[in-house]
């Protein structure tokens, strides 16, 4: 089954929730080279808010585009989508979307229809094909995919205006390990971080504002503490248990700074409570949905994308989009 961690845990099976547009397609090949990337300081506009209006883009406004990039001794594919809006005078925030194990950009674009949604509300949305010989992302933030990311962010800001300011990561199971990895080495860069299904803090080491999503019958990465180990980095209470979501809730609390540490819960639907910490360190907040019952699925899919049930009470694309939103 793609999407799942290639270590599965099992679950408590009685939890408590209450404990914590289409666009079109095309086939290109870029090839750019590397420019400097600037962070969270600066001018808000990349170097490609100052290309000829004549140059030609690698994907047009209004489409999506299977790329390759070749930076030197960096090489690898990535699917990328434009909004139909795209003005390059107007820097676009920056959406970097990561699959779980076993999967690719295309069809992981076609389950969860982020890009799509993403490209509408004004994104550009980036779905990276994970480069090395694992099947899925690594867990590191400064691997060979950290890397081929690095290398992407720069050709990306080269070709089109982004909002240096607003460069995103957000994932699904491993992919969503990767975006959380990825980001807190690169804090400096990445505005804020989105989760389906992982939510560990994983070496982040100054506020970063984080939205997670998790169901609380997930088979694959333990919703509740557990005594199973687990081959990601940085989860463990001690030698013989692994850490649950309501723990790493309060590992992201404690590091953004967030007063009182008890949130604020709101009861979303039947399946869902949406748990928020907003008073945090300045420019950071903490929200967490608890999907009662939910398996290790993108909530809102229209189809599967892991295993186990999916609530259509709330959408993940709408919900990772708004939060990025409120960031620019």
């Amino acid at each position: 089954m793609v999407g799942l961690l290639t270590l599965a845990l099992p679950v408590d099976p009685t939890p408590s929730a209450a404990a914590v547009a289409a666009v079109g397609t095309a086939t290109t090949t870029a090839t750019s080279t590397t420019t400097t990337t600037t962070g969270l300081t600066g001018s808000t506009g990349s170097t490609g808010c100052h290309r000829s209006a004549s140059a030609p883009l690698p994907v047009a406004p209004g489409r999506s585009g299977t790329l390759s990039l070749n930076q030197g001794t960096v090489t690898g594919t990535y699917a990328l989508t434009v909004p139909p809006t795209y003005n390059k005078n107007q820097p676009a925030p920056l959406i970097f979307l990561f699959h779980g194990d076993g999967d690719n950009p295309g069809d992981f674009s076609a389950k969860t229809n982020f890009p799509a949604q993403g490209a509408r509300a004004g994104d550009l949305v980036v779905v990276p094909q994970n480069q090395g010989p694992e099947v899925g992302f690594q867990y590191s933030g400064r691997g060979t995919d950290a890397t081929f990311v690095n290398s992407l962010i720069n050709a990306l800001m080269r070709s089109y205006c982004v909002n240096q300011r607003a460069v995103f990561t957000s994932g699904f199971s491993s992919g969503a390990a990767f975006a959380i990895l990825y980001a807190c080495a690169h804090q400096s860069q990445i505005r804020a971080i989105a989760t389906v299904a992982v939510d560990y803090q994983l070496g982040c080491t100054r506020p970063e504002p984080l939205l997670a999503l998790h169901g609380t019958a997930d088979p694959a990465v333990t919703y509740q503490n557990n005594t199973i180990g687990s081959q990601l980095p940085g989860i463990k209470l001690d030698a013989n248990s692994v850490k649950g979501t309501v723990r790493n809730m309060a590992d992201w609390v404690k590091l953004d700074r967030c007063r009182p540490k008890t949130p604020t819960v709101t009861r979303i639907g039947s399946q869902v409570s949406r748990s928020r910490w907003l008073s945090c360190a300045p420019g950071t907040s903490v929200t967490f949905y608890t999907i009662s019952g939910g398996g290790h699925e993108w909530p809102g899919a229209k189809v599967t994308t892991g295993v186990g049930f999916t609530t259509q009470q709330i959408s993940a694309n709408t919900l990772i989009i708004n939060f990025f939103h409120s960031f620019t």
